[in-house]
């Protein structure tokens, strides 16, 4: 009686095991970039780091490029964007929720170690970084267009741009300076200090004048 095998090519998991591996190939990814930099890091030390081989990887990234890009729409500014999408009746709600969003996503391991792997090997001036950044702040820029025109905040601290800037720019400076994968505890307390303090500080300005 003859025993039916099932089988699958050569680097293509099955779907039950493909979002683990993913994750596990991502992860393993992060921790290569945040200790030696992405130049650094081949695509057979993740491959290796988890065990698998280089065709398993290509499976689920294209190239090092794609998992670079898959770790910045995890842990990027994308997160701005969402946060930009929360209900704004309230502008000094919605500055709040906006920082402690951000810090959320941004202040935990995975994230701390984007900061660690943009800051080296010139990712810092990466053409996809910079668009992320641009397409979040053209999010705040259209919550703060709409305040301006209810007579929500006041109308003479500056144009639209530059106040979704004057919101975002300082909670960005923070994570550079402390949110990073080596950062102590004590610098991470800085850091969830100066975004808490950023942020109280912005809504009470941003308020009409009584």
């Amino acid at each position: 009686m003859s025993t039916m095998v099932s089988r699958r090519r050569p680097g293509r998991p099955p779907k039950s095991e493909a979002p683990d591996t993913k994750t596990a190939l991502l992860d393993a990814a992060m921790r290569l970039f945040a200790e030696r930099g992405y130049a650094g890091t081949s695509i057979r030390a993740i491959a290796r780091e988890v065990g698998l081989s280089e065709s398993v990887l290509y499976a689920h990234f294209s190239s090092k490029r794609a998992i670079y890009e898959a770790a910045l729409s995890l842990a990027g500014p994308q997160a701005a964007q969402t946060a930009s999408g929360l209900a704004p009746d309230d502008p000094a709600a919605f500055v709040r929720s906006f920082a402690d969003v951000l810090l959320s996503a941004w202040d935990t391991p995975q994230s701390r170690q984007v900061t660690s792997l943009v800051s080296r090997d010139a990712l810092l001036h990466d053409p996809v970084l910079h668009a992320d950044i641009e397409d979040a702040l053209t999010h705040l820029t259209a919550v703060f267009t709409r305040w301006l025109a209810d007579g929500r905040i006041r109308g003479d601290l500056g144009e639209p741009g530059d106040l979704a800037y004057a919101l975002l720019g300082p909670i960005a400076h923070a994570r550079m300076l402390w949110l990073h994968a080596h950062a102590t505890s004590a610098q991470l307390e800085v850091a969830r200090h100066r975004i808490a303090a950023h942020a109280a500080f912005f809504a009470r300005a941003i308020l009409p004048l009584s």
